[in-house]
């Protein structure tokens, strides 16, 4: 999923978008990022404090 979500992040800077049509595969990716929560927000340069954070949104 590592891969997936590099693919993501790379087209993102390029303006695109990734759309994933496998609900078997979106529910993987989603459990996966939950998963990797903390990993990714170092990886994206957040804290985790940032993602605990209760937003007024």
């Amino acid at each position: 999923m590592h891969i997936y979500w590099r693919i993501q992040q790379d087209l993102n800077c390029l303006g695109e978008k990734i759309i994933f049509h496998d609900p078997g595969f979106i529910r993987r990716f989603r459990q996966w990022t939950r998963k990797n929560a903390a990993g990714l927000a170092v990886a994206e340069g957040f804290s985790l404090e940032d993602m605990l954070r209760t937003s007024l949104n």
